[in-house]
């Protein structure tokens, strides 16, 4: 008989202290002498769910969670923890005020941690203010600053524009000014000069400074520096403007070949060595005119030119606009082919000639003059692959790559056209 209700009363105060649904007590199946003893038990039990509950609420930062009643022991540590958490929010709100004598030293490990921070806070406060003050101060220095740059840019030769950097207004322009970019243009065309996300990672109080170039919309074009600087509250960008119209037209002359229009070797050269260090891939060719000496012996140098102008009308159909042609010789022409693998840059080589001979409809600007003889109109070529992360190469051996490829072709052409010719 005992052996059943020391059962019965332990399986129950096993569910009371490990179960999370309490498996209920029949305090009838208990005899009597142990009833009073199940009375008990389940008392500890609405102590024990209580304090789960409590500290449940405790656990989850719920402080207006219902307070046990007094007479639950078990709950007085936690009770005391839930006191000391109402105090910390109120601290740390006083914190959050800028409050920052607050202090902590019934937490143990934590008021250390607690404390270490408001500390940092307060020192962080006095380095912050000390920052404010000293751009304060730089703020005057600026303003005077600005008062003799203004002074300086009246007497300067060349033009300065002070645009908004937000709204793209002009908050100075020299007097007399002569520019013919207004304000919202010159923004868009710096914008897309300069990307727009790497703009907007510029700090405004950073030192920051561009060279760069700008064409209006009657052809003049424009050598500018642009810093960003602060003018009269305002983060802007100040240009300084220079007309190299004439300088640009030069610089165009000594880059292209006079005869064709195309670039010349100089320009060539200077362009393949760039493109070689992007690591890109590309495809170089080389090209020699059929016969051109043939042409100017017997009908004369403007067949002749007609016939290298003619080469190049029909190599600026087949090629992109961010290719490169040029002439770097007499009846020599090269081209650089930007992401174009070999075979297809060989499938252009083919439709070039093709057009080149008349095998392909051609506008009428394009068509022999009615004075030319008509003759065999061929080139040789050679192309040379480039592989996309390619090591260190010379421009200078590329060309002479693709001119030994090219040579070869040269030889097989002579065979072709020795009896047209003669």
């Amino acid at each position: 008989m005992d052996e059943k209700n020391c059962e019965l009363l332990f399986q129950y105060l096993k569910s009371i202290l490990y179960d999370s649904k309490v498996k209920t007590l029949d305090l009838t199946l208990l005899d009597e002498p142990y009833q009073k003893l199940g009375m008990g038990l389940a008392y500890l039990e609405e102590a024990v769910v209580e304090m789960k509950a409590y500290s449940s609420a405790l656990s989850t930062g719920r402080l207006s969670a219902p307070i046990p009643p007094r007479e639950n022991f078990l709950c007085e540590n936690l009770k005391n923890i839930h006191a000391n958490l109402n105090h910390l929010t109120w601290q740390a709100k006083q914190v959050a005020k800028g409050d920052y004598s607050q202090h902590v030293s019934y937490l143990g490990e934590f008021s250390e941690a607690f404390n270490t921070m408001t500390q940092q806070l307060r020192e962080r406060e006095l380095s912050l203010k000390q920052e404010a003050e000293k751009e304060k101060q730089h703020a005057k220095v600026s303003e005077s600053y600005n008062q003799l740059l203004l002074e300086l840019i009246g007497r300067s030769d060349e033009e300065i524009m002070v645009v908004g950097r937000e709204d793209h207004s002009i908050l100075y322009c020299n007097e007399n000014s002569r520019i013919r970019l207004d304000a919202a243009r010159l923004s868009s065309l710096f914008e897309k000069k300069l990307k727009k996300d790497e703009l907007e990672r510029i700090s405004d109080r950073e030192c920051v400074k561009w060279t760069w170039e700008a064409e209006d919309e009657s052809g003049s074009f424009y050598h500018i520096t642009t810093g960003l600087m602060e003018w009269q509250g305002k983060t802007a960008y100040a240009h300084i403007i220079r007309e190299v119209t004439e300088e640009k037209k030069l610089e165009e002359e000594a880059h292209h070949d006079p005869l064709t229009g195309i670039w010349n070797r100089h320009y060539f050269q200077e362009k393949a060595r760039e493109l070689l260090e992007t690591g890109e891939e590309l495809v170089f060719g080389y090209c020699d005119l059929d016969h051109l000496k043939y042409v100017n012996d017997h009908y004369g140098h403007r067949e002749g030119d007609w016939y290298l102008c003619h080469f190049t009308e029909c190599v600026k159909h087949e090629i992109r606009t961010d290719d490169i042609f040029a002439r770097i010789g007499g009846d020599e022409f090269c081209m650089i082919l930007r992401g174009c693998p070999k075979q297809r840059a060989e499938e252009r080589m083919i439709r070039i000639l093709a057009r080149f001979r008349g095998e392909e409809s051609l506008p009428a600007s394009d068509q022999p003059n009615k004075e030319s003889h008509f003759y065999p109109k061929s080139f040789s070529w050679g192309t040379v692959e480039i592989p996309q992360s390619h090591g260190p190469i010379e421009v200078e051996e590329i060309i002479h790559q693709a001119d030994g490829v090219m040579y070869r072709q040269k030889r097989a052409h002579k065979e072709t056209y020795r009896k047209e010719l003669q």
